[in-house]
């Protein structure tokens, strides 16, 4: 009675969401080692991502202590990347995929003014809510699974740009400007902004505090901005994307974003050999 008492909780939430005959728009499925990397496409697969995203964004980084679920109004309108653990059937890890030819709502439109990114050439891609397990967050195994993904979507949908918010863990606008300011050395910031933040996102004081890092940062301050880069964006700029607009501060979350874009042609070799990149 418990197990139907709970079905029946679960069936009403996602319809409660947006949730009715959901189906994937893009069909993924590869058995990898220990893991099974696919879009999510039934309701258990769907509440175990949306039960992990609570779990890393709210308890894990905010230190709420129910449990719950993490789900917005966009969540029935895109795809779901899952890694599920084949031992344990757990969903490990998890990304939120849209391609702009499937639907025109944008998570990342809030915070980011898209104009000139949406006229780039072909269809988008826009990620987001990416997390992972924390036990699964060792070595690059479950990351190098989510790209494969991303990948394989990408090819599919005939996408030439990935475009989404990379969450960097801070917020003093003294710390968006330092980080900012060390990528920005480091050949990570994308010429000519695409981009800048929408007003209730901008971050104040962020501009003194990055003017006053234009002497040059030191090796002191550049070992600080590089412990706060998070795995996730280092593997972003790893395979060639860039940082397209200043940061933009997240009320909710308590977090700095950085609009990160990717262009197919720019994706490192390494990858396109390792994932077969169709271009």
């Amino acid at each position: 009675m418990m197990a139907l008492a709970k079905e029946i909780k679960e069936n009403n939430f996602l319809k409660s969401n947006g949730f009715f005959k959901f189906q994937p728009r893009i069909n993924i499925n590869l058995e990898i080692g220990s893991y099974i990397l696919k879009t999510a496409d039934s309701k258990k697969e769907l509440i175990d991502s949306f039960k992990l995203r609570h779990e890393v964004f709210y308890q894990e980084f905010q230190e709420v202590e129910s449990s719950g679920y993490d789900i917005d109004q966009f969540d029935s309108h895109f795809d779901h990347l899952v890694i599920i653990h084949k031992e344990s059937h757990k969903v490990i890890g998890t990304y939120r995929l849209n391609c702009t030819d499937f639907s025109k709502l944008s998570y990342t439109e809030q915070e980011f003014n898209l104009t000139e990114i949406y006229k780039l050439k072909g269809p988008q891609i826009e990620l987001g809510r990416a997390c992972i397990q924390k036990d699964h967050r060792r070595g690059a195994t479950v990351i190098s699974l989510l790209w494969r993904g991303i990948i394989e979507y990408m090819n599919v949908s005939g996408a030439n740009v990935l475009f989404g918010c990379s969450s960097v863990k801070i917020n003093t606008a003294r710390e968006a400007a330092l980080v900012y300011k060390f990528l920005q050395d480091q050949d990570s910031i994308m010429s000519g902004e695409l981009a800048t933040p929408t007003p209730n996102f901008k971050m104040s004081e962020f501009d003194e505090y990055f003017s006053s890092f234009q002497g040059g940062l030191t090796q002191v301050q550049c070992e600080e901005a590089e412990v706060l880069i998070p795995s996730l964006l280092k593997s972003y700029l790893k395979l060639g994307a860039k940082i397209a607009s200043v940061p933009a501060f997240d009320k909710d979350f308590d977090c700095v974003d950085m609009l990160t874009v990717l262009k197919k042609e720019e994706i490192a070799d390494s990858l396109t050999r390792r994932f077969q990149v169709v271009h």
